[in-house]
């Protein structure tokens, strides 16, 4: 799928080429507690900053949090890591213990920090190669890896997304049965402090493995440096707990009773990779903040999910069912990675992909092997800006401007390199669908459009800045297509969009006759052209007819219609609508039409002609002048409209021509219901205008008029589509741009006077690449 780059001139008040602000938008930043220099300022004037109560404290709070009271805390979690390891060599019961050479199966995407300890214990690291849909370990290539020798099972939970943990057990238990034992378990869980899995935090006694957690800098909870390694057993645990501090049990110093300085009988020796308590205050400060810290990363990553869907070139990460990440980074697929981080840097947003496979380091030459999904992995997975200081203007400016990246992009789809043809392509819908196609696919884009009043001209492609992508053919489709024009456009014609239609209800209810004959006999004259172009051999893909949510009729109360519910138009437009809507089911079962059929919903947006209410809102509020809003009878409650932006049903367009299926009808709906009224008060709230309205009957003022249609979107959104841009926000950046650029509200109409029609002068759109070429000649 393919979907239309963000429109800059919207965005806030910042430019497309300019930085949100001078400082860069971080990848990571390190969260100190506001009390957190009191609480270590207590401990370094206590006389007692080793290991001490302020450890026993911070272990217990966490054994808590992480639902595991096996907790040990650490100066690393790459200590975790070789202390893990470092018992696992001691056999205990069905464990043979780890030999020099044995195999630890682990992956080569990640911090050297997780795969260094395997060398430092004589082990030898197998490399796993990456799934790429998810950046973690892959199940596939674990299983397959198996061998005699393989103790260790490793893995990370790359960006703090967990790994399917009882697919993992189903590997356990598939070396258990070909070999005789069963690998252990060692979670890598650096990135993933308060991830879950299935509803218990990854760590929980329950998973029964050993996990590591980094309390580093920049992680979600930090003790400025330190770890944390949680066991599945209490014999481990009391194991561990002696190992970190040399092997001296600490709790039973007094050496024969005589010495208290001196240590008790060592059995084993350990090492010095304790935490100490000036580091545990710390931890302590910062511990009540994790759950608001954790919940603003998965806040940010939620967001981007929606802003990023179906974008060109950018390919998101999935989670296993049951799986809940921290979102330590958000990671995802970009093309062109290195022209990415340079386009990114130039925005002032810092992005990496934070750690280098370990496996091509010179000092893991012995070990290397061929990892084909890894190989293609790192040429694209690319990590933004997620964390808690991240606020939802700055989130909202990184996904601009990857999504302004993402439109310089080739579009390897099957449309791309199709001509199409566009009826009505100078509209308001029409022009947003032709910029959508001209900016995000090589197709070959044909418009024909007859430039009524409507259509303003070339002016809303100029303005996009898409014209000189676009062949357009001026002819009026209530009469037979030209024949030097159907020459022109010649047979290898992949898609039709029909969009070109009268739509102004008012203009209907005034003159119906003229307005009803224009959309069915402009619909009946393009199907008899379709007719020709399939005798004459045309493999056309797809003709997609354009209609509208009125011609079911008004949805009383919560009524929401599918696509092939009864029709029940209630004014000459809809019932146009209606009936070219019904020609082309007629044409298709009649003639073997390819047909696609969609059901829209107001739409809104940049240059919308000036009679439609957002824009007159829009006017209106801003010159200070009276709002009408029609309302029932009462005057007392108005009505309501799902309104959607045109960026959103362009890019529908392009998600159902790769995977809509012909025979059938789709509807594209909004994303909430909002009355006329509210709408209003949003326009104004956004203006920073008072608004002034008057409440008005609307069969009194427009006969034919529904206060309210319904949609279901169901049927779309079990195909996975999901609109790009949000309502409100979409919404907000329309008013803004609208009043930034306040000319497209100052329009005549030719519907009044066509000799009194202003347009749109050069100067204010900029200027016609067209015309530029024409004067140099």
């Amino acid at each position: 799928m393919v979907y239309l780059k963000e429109i800059q001139p919207m965005r806030r008040s910042f430019t497309a080429a300019s930085p949100i602000n001078e400082t860069p938008i971080q990848l990571f930043k390190v969260f100190v507690a506001p009390d957190a220099a009191e609480q270590t300022s207590k401990t370094l004037t206590s006389g007692y900053i080793t290991q001490g109560p302020r450890v026993a404290e911070l272990e217990e709070k966490l054994g808590e949090y992480l639902q595991n009271p096996y907790v040990l805390t650490l100066n690393s979690a790459t200590s975790g890591l070789h202390l893990a390891l470092h018992m696992l060599k001691s056999p205990a019961g069905a464990w043979p213990g780890l030999a020099p050479g044995d195999e630890v199966l682990t992956p080569a995407l990640t911090c050297t920090a997780t795969n260094w300890p395997i060398l430092a214990n004589g082990l030898r690291p197998k490399w796993v190669d990456v799934d790429p849909k998810t950046a973690n370990i892959s199940l596939e290539d674990l299983k397959y890896k198996l061998s005699p020798t393989t103790k260790v099972l490793q893995f990370v939970l790359w960006g703090g997304s967990p790994v399917d943990l009882d697919a993992i057990k189903d590997v356990q238990q598939f070396a258990y049965e070909r070999f005789g034992f069963r690998p252990v378990i060692i979670e890598d869980a650096a990135h993933a402090m308060g991830a879950e899995w299935k509803g218990r935090r990854i760590g929980a006694l329950e998973n029964g493995n050993i996990v590591v957690f980094s309390l580093q800098a920049i992680k979600h909870l930090t003790t400025g440096d330190g770890g944390l390694l949680l066991l599945p057993d209490k014999n481990l645990y009391t194991r561990g707990k002696l190992l970190r501090w040399y092997g001296i049990d600490r709790d039973k110093r007094n050496y024969k009773g005589k010495d208290f300085r001196l240590e008790s009988d060592v059995t084993e020796y350990g090492f010095k990779m304790h935490m100490n308590d000036l580091a545990a205050s710390l931890g302590l400060a910062n511990l009540p903040h994790i759950d608001g810290i954790v919940a603003k990363h998965r806040a940010n990553a939620s967001f981007y999910d929606k802003a990023l869907a179906g974008v060109n070139g950018v390919t998101l990460l999935t989670q296993p069912e049951g799986a809940v990440s921290s979102y330590w980074i958000y990671t995802f697929h970009i093309a062109n990675k290195l022209e990415f981080i340079e386009f990114m840097k130039n925005k002032n947003v810092v992005v990496s992909q934070v750690h280098a496979r370990n496996d091509t380091h010179s000092v893991c030459a012995p070990y290397r092997t061929h990892l084909p999904q890894l190989d293609r992995t790192e040429t694209t997975l690319i990590c933004i800006p997620v964390g808690w200081w991240i606020t939802p203007s700055e989130r909202e400016y990184v996904a601009d401007s990857i999504k302004e990246f993402a439109s310089t992009l080739p579009v390897p789809r099957s449309i791309a390199r199709k001509k199409i043809i566009i009826t009505g392509g100078c509209g308001f819908i029409g022009h947003h669908v032709v910029e959508h196609l001209a900016k995000t696919t090589d197709c070959n884009l044909v418009v024909i459009d007859k430039l009524s009043y409507a259509s303003l001209g070339y002016d809303r492609l100029r303005d996009t800045g898409v014209l000189d992508r676009v062949k357009v053919f001026t002819t009026d489709l209530v009469q037979p297509i030209p024949e030097g024009i159907a020459y022109e456009l010649g047979n290898n014609i992949e898609f039709i969009v029909h969009m070109a239609a009268e739509t102004h209800v008012d203009n209907s209810i005034a003159d119906p006759v003229p307005f009803i004959r224009n959309n069915v006999e402009s619909t009946i004259s393009l199907l008899e052209y379709t007719r020709g172009l399939i005798r004459n051999g045309c493999d056309l893909k797809a003709f997609f007819y354009f209609s509208t949510d009125e011609v079911f009729g008004p949805a009383f109360g919560t009524t929401m219609f599918d696509e092939w519910d009864r029709h029940k138009p209630t004014n000459p437009y809809s019932s146009s609508k209606s009936a070219a809507e019904n020609i082309c089911i007629a044409y298709e079962n009649t003639y073997k039409i390819p047909l696609m059929i969609v059901n829209v919903m107001n739409a809104f947006g940049e240059r919308q002609h000036p009679e439609k209410f957002i824009p007159k809102c829009i006017k209106k509020v801003i010159d200070n002048e009276k709002v009408f809003i029609h309302s029932y009878p009462d005057r007392k409650m108005s009505g309501t409209r799902f309104y959607i932006h045109a960026r959103n049903i362009a890019a529908a367009v392009v998600f159902l021509l790769n995977e809509g299926a012909i025979g059938e009808k789709y509807n594209i709906t909004g994303e909430s219901e909002v009355s006329n009224l509210e709408l209003a008060h949003f326009i104004a709230d956004t203006a920073k205008k008072t608004l002034v309205y008057e409440m008005v009957n609307h069969h009194a003022t427009r006969p034919g008029h529904d206060l309210r249609y319904g949609l279901s979107g169901e049927k779309m959104a079990k195909m996975g589509w999901v609109p790009p841009f949000g309502f409100e926000e979409s919404l907000r950046k329309c008013i803004q741009w609208t009043i930034a650029n306040s000319h497209w509200l100052n329009l005549k109409m030719w519907a009044d006077d066509p000799n009194t029609y202003e347009g749109i002068v050069p100067s204010a759109i900029g200027k016609d690449p067209m015309m530029e070429r024409a004067a140099k000649l």
